[in-house]
C-alpha cells in the first residue's frame, strides 16, 4: 500500500497522516544528503592535482591518473623529442640513435642501428593518428617496430617503460 494511500485510508499502523508525511520528508531529505556527498566527493576526485604526494602505483605500467615519481616526458625539461632522444641514446649507447622523417611532423622516427642495420623504428605518434605505413613497412622488411603515443591523456612514457618495451623489441 502506497503512502498516499495510507494518508488517505488512515492504515498507517497508528500513525497520523502528520507522522506519515513527517516520515516521508525525511527519507527524501536523508536520500538527498547521500547524492550531495557523493556528488561532493566526485567533484573533489576529478578536481584533485595529477601529482600527489602518495605514491604512484609501480612503475612500468606507465599510465594513470597520478604522474609518477620517476622521470617521464611530462616533467622532462624540454620537449618530448628531447625527451625520447635522451632516453634512447642514454639508455642504448651500443646503438647509433637517428631521428629520421616518419609519416609526417607529427609522427616522427627514432631509429636504433647496429653493424650497419637497423635494428629497431621507434615511432612517435599522436593518439589521433591511425596511420600503419610505417609499421607495415618494418613488418615488410623484418625490422622490429614500437610506437609511443605522446600526447594521450595519463600514459606518461616513463623511462623505465620506454627503456622496458625498447629492450624487449630488440630481444634484450
Amino acid at each position: 500500500m502506497g503512502l498516499f494511500s495510507k494518508i488517505i485510508g488512515g492504515s498507517g499502523a497508528g500513525k497520523s497522516a502528520l507522522d506519515l508525511l513527517k516520515d516521508a520528508a525525511g527519507a527524501v531529505l536523508s536520500e538527498a544528503e547521500k547524492a550531495a556527498e557523493n556528488a561532493k566527493q566526485q567533484a573533489a576526485d576529478t578536481a584533485a592535482p595529477r601529482r600527489s604526494e602518495a605514491p604512484a602505483p609501480a612503475s612500468g605500467d606507465s599510465w594513470g591518473e597520478r604522474m609518477p615519481d620517476e622521470p617521464c616526458q611530462y616533467n622532462y625539461p624540454g620537449s618530448y623529442l628531447q625527451y625520447f632522444d635522451a632516453v634512447l641514446r642514454e639508455g642504448f649507447p651500443e646503438y647509433d640513435l637517428r631521428q629520421e622523417a616518419g609519416k609526417d611532423d607529427r609522427s616522427p622516427l627514432f631509429v636504433l642501428y647496429r653493424d650497419g642495420g637497423r635494428k629497431l623504428v621507434v615511432e612517435l605518434k599522436s593518439e589521433r593518428s591511425s596511420a600503419q605505413a610505417i609499421r607495415r613497412r618494418c613488418q615488410e622488411e623484418g625490422v622490429p617496430y614500437l610506437r609511443f603515443y605522446y600526447d594521450h591523456d595519463g600514459w606518461w612514457n616513463t623511462r623505465s617503460y620506454v627503456e622496458r618495451r625498447v629492450r624487449a623489441a630488440l630481444g634484450q
